[in-house]
Formats: C-alpha cells, structure tokens, sequence
C-alpha cells in the first residue's frame, strides 16, 4: 500500500527561491525590465544646429514657424494669459 503524503515538505526547494519582500529598485539590472520612453528618447543637435527628437527608429526634426515681423513668445504667452484671465473674470 501506497504511504499518503503530507502536505508539508521540510525540503520544498522553491520556498527558498520566491523572495519575501520586494526587490529594491537599485537592486534591478536595467536589463531585468522593459525600457520606458525615459530610457530610448533623447534630443540630437546637428552640425548645423537643427534639433531632433529621437525616439527607437523615428527622428523628427524640431521647428518652431513664427513669421519674421510676427510677435515674440513673451508677447505671445502675455496674450494668452490675459485671454485665459479675462474668461475666467468671466465665468
């Protein structure tokens, strides 16, 4: 006859593999986990000074188109945040 087995293990091995607390993040090899866009996006200055954002295999070129006679950006923001001002005033 079969002897039944108990429940308890004295020798159950993958108890002492599954970790009681959670790992530090220090403790992580970068390897371990899978890359945010913090980790592969970064910004690429040329030799003629045209900025790029570079994220995996995509690259865009960075431009701001303002016309040559045309406001600032402080005059623009100063617009926009007396516009934003007087609708709120508003409501």
């Amino acid at each position: 006859m079969a002897k039944k087995k108990d429940s308890y293990d004295p020798y159950d091995l993958c108890t002492c593999y599954e970790p009681s607390e959670p790992v530090p993040e220090d403790f992580i090899d970068p390897g371990d986990r899978e890359p945010t866009l913090a980790d592969i996006a970064f910004y690429l200055t040329d030799e003629n000074g045209v900025e790029y954002y570079c994220c995996g295999n995509t690259k865009i070129k960075i431009t701001e188109h303002f016309a040559q006679d045309g406001q600032t950006m402080g005059e623009l923001l100063e617009d926009l945040i007396l516009r934003e001002a007087k609708k709120t005033a508003k409501d």
